[in-house]
Order: structure tokens, then C-alpha cells, then sequence
């Protein structure tokens, strides 16, 4: 089994390379990427069943500078996946949102899942005072940690500690700067459904705080109007957002949604650091009967940032020695009973290579239908970065 194993990721990594190199162009001014292989194993119950999953996860990074005013950025994430065959279903490889469909999937008769996708490739034209940015990109918004209700145009799930780059979207924006510590920028995307997502964002400082306000449309389905707040009091970061969502289609008649979060952090002189985080989100329970899934998944949008109106979340972390360093952490979802629990253990083996174990725990007892529901999922990965 180990020798086949072995052959098998070889041959997955060599794939994952020449997949990406046949289509993209082979001289570029700046190149990076990483390769990971993590195998996993999750438990739940009380069906007690068990899933174990292996997964090669490739990115290549590449950037052009064309002319003077003129950049291209292009990023490709490979992942190919194997295991038990609940996990190994088509829409393990995930789904392109974007209004170009930018990914490809296939299987191989072993029983191999890949993806290809490309989830950033944009133009970029900057003079004087302004910038543009045109193709797949990340707008990122969002100020707190955890959960970001300005993050319109990408949210993501804490969850997903595998994609650190995040999602991007199809989008156009446009950036004026002010001044160094002052800009406005608008944007519009446009999704997998056709749906355009527009806004304007304006951020400034002012006494040691920075300022953002924004207000836009999300999906043609819902107007916002939202703006973040952070700082820092001797030591102790503060971070605050808020968003206020309201349908187009009976605007007058139709209750407002609401995502507030506030978070804080402080590093200690031992290297200690401590954070903490609050939202709330008048969506009531939208669990579903879902189960765990439902959990694991969100969230939905920044208008559905968790499974029930109050959560909270804590985490430690500290450097063990400066190659190894550890993490815990854990959420309450206060209103459907639900609880999380993560612990990760980093180690640099060397300088671009590093070993991670990678554990969460969600248990559910908010109702008698999903009474003590429980799952536990373990992740070891090997990343090798160049």
C-alpha cells in the first residue's frame, strides 16, 4: 500500500505541474507556488461512521510586469483527491462561482478526483493616484478575523484553514488614493448566475483609528450599507464591523438583516497571543436539519455569516520554540447549542518545508433530532513551498 501510495503522488504532482505549464506562459517575471499532501480522517456520530480522504494540493503563482503602468497576475490551484467513496463525490472538488467558468474537473478509473482551477487572473493598470484592476481577483474588505459582514464580494469559512489565498471573483475595480492613509475604491462583480455585485467603499484614519463606510448592492437581490472600525489601545488590537442587508424587492415591507461582529487580540511579551471574537446576526436558526454539514459549510454569504443569531469564538496561540508552534481554539453558536473545538501543532521541518497536525470537533445538542450529534476531523499535511 505504501509503494502504490508513493507512485501515486508522484505521478499526481508531475500531472498537477505539466497540466498547469501546458497552458500558461513558461517565462514569468515572478513565480512561487507550494505542494501539500494531507491525508484525513473524519468520524461521526452517532452513526459511527468513518471517512478517511487524501488530498495533493498544488498552487503556482505567476506575475508579469508588461510596462511601466502594466501588471498580470495569474495564480492556478491544482488538488486531487482519493479516498472513501462518500468523499471522493464530484462536488468534493468545489464549484467555480465565478461568472468565467475558470476550473476543470475530472476522474480518473482509479478513482481519483482532480481539479484545475484558476482563481486569479487580472490586469492591473496604476498612475499617479489611481489603480485598476480588471479579471479574477480577491477583494477583501473584511476587518475582523473571523467572520467579516463588509466581505461582500468573498466570504469564506474559517473552516477552510487549506485555502489561505481564498476565492476570488470576476470583478472590476477602480482605486483612488487620497492620500497614504486615506482612499476610495469602487467595485462591481459579476457571478456564476449573472448576478452583479456593486459598491463603493471609502477608508481614512484619523487619531491612530482606521475608518471604512461603504454601501452597495449584493447579488441584485440585497442593498447594503455597512462600515468597520479598528484600533489599537496600548497593545490590545480592536477590530469592529457592521453590515445592514435589506431586500430590493419589498424594500418597505421587509425586516433588515443585520451582521455585527467586534473582535480583540494582544500578543504578550513570552510570544502569548490571545483572541477573541462576538457576532451576531439576526438570521434566527437556518441549521435546517442539516446536521454537521450545515456547520462545516457556513457561511452562506456575508448577509448568513453563521447558523444562528449570537457565536462567539476564542483562540491561543503560542511558539512553542520559533519552529514550533501551536493553537487552540473554539466557537459557541450560542442560540442552536452547537460547538467547535481546533487544535493545529506547526513545525518548519526546514526552511520552505513544514509539517502540520490539524484537529476540529463540532458537536451539536441543540434539538432532539440532532441531539449529540458529533464529528472529529484530523488532518495531517506535508507543504513544501519553493
Amino acid at each position: 500500500m505504501r509503494m502504490k501510495s508513493s507512485k501515486c503522488l508522484r505521478s499526481i504532482g508531475m500531472a498537477a505541474l505539466f497540466t498547469v505549464h501546458c497552458w500558461l506562459p513558461a517565462k514569468a517575471q515572478e513565480f512561487s507556488g507550494y505542494i501539500s499532501r494531507m491525508p484525513s480522517l473524519i468520524l461521526q456520530r452517532p452513526a459511527d461512521e468513518m471517512w478517511w480522504q487524501s488530498l495533493v494540493h498544488n498552487r503556482l503563482t505567476f506575475g508579469w510586469q508588461l510596462a511601466e503602468h502594466w501588471r498580470v497576475d495569474a495564480d492556478v490551484r491544482n488538488r486531487f483527491i482519493w479516498g472513501s467513496e462518500a468523499m471522493i463525490q464530484p462536488e468534493s472538488t468545489g464549484f467555480d462561482a465565478g461568472w468565467a467558468d475558470l476550473s476543470w474537473n475530472w476522474a480518473t478509473a482509479k478513482k481519483v478526483l482532480g481539479n484545475t482551477a484558476i482563481d486569479r487572473l487580472s490586469v492591473t493598470f496604476e498612475r499617479e493616484k489611481w489603480q485598476l484592476k480588471l479579471g479574477r481577483q480577491r477583494i477583501n474588505w473584511g476587518q475582523t478575523l473571523v467572520w467579516n459582514p463588509n466581505d461582500i464580494f468573498n466570504t469564506y469559512s474559517f473552516f477552510d484553514f487549506d485555502y489561505p489565498e481564498r476565492s476570488g471573483c470576476d470583478a472590476l475595480r477602480a482605486t483612488y488614493y487620497h492620500s497614504a492613509t486615506a482612499s476610495s475604491e469602487l467595485a462591481a462583480s459579476v457571478n456564476h448566475y449573472g448576478k452583479v455585485t456593486a459598491a463603493l467603499l471609502h477608508h481614512w484614519s484619523w487619531r491612530g483609528f482606521d475608518f471604512q463606510v461603504m454601501a452597495g448592492e449584493q447579488a441584485q437581490a440585497d442593498v447594503v450599507l455597512g462600515g468597520a472600525c479598528t484600533g489599537d489601545f496600548s497593545g490590545l488590537s480592536w477590530r469592529g464591523e457592521v453590515a445592514f442587508f435589506r431586500p430590493v424587492k419589498n424594500f418597505s415591507d421587509t425586516a433588515t438583516i443585520v451582521a455585527a461582529s467586534v473582535g480583540v487580540d494582544y500578543t504578550f511579551g513570552s510570544s502569548l497571543t490571545l483572541q477573541a471574537e462576538a457576532l451576531y446576526n439576526n438570521v434566527g436558526n437556518v441549521f435546517s436539519g442539516n446536521g454537521l454539514l450545515g456547520l462545516y459549510a457556513a457561511p452562506l454569504s456575508a448577509k448568513y455569516l453563521s447558523i444562528c443569531n449570537r457565536s462567539v469564538f476564542a483562540q491561543a496561540s503560542y511558539p512553542l520554540t520559533p519552529r514550533l508552534n501551536t493553537a487552540l481554539s473554539g466557537m459557541y453558536f450560542v442560540d442552536a447549542k452547537a460547538c467547535y473545538t481546533g487544535a493545529t501543532v506547526d513545525f518548519s521541518v526546514k526552511k520552505n518545508i513544514d509539517l502540520s497536525l490539524i484537529a476540529q470537533y463540532f458537536v451539536m445538542a441543540g434539538s432532539a433530532k440532532l441531539s449529540e450529534m458529533q464529528a472529529l476531523l484530523a488532518f495531517l499535511r506535508l507543504k513544501y513551498s519553493f
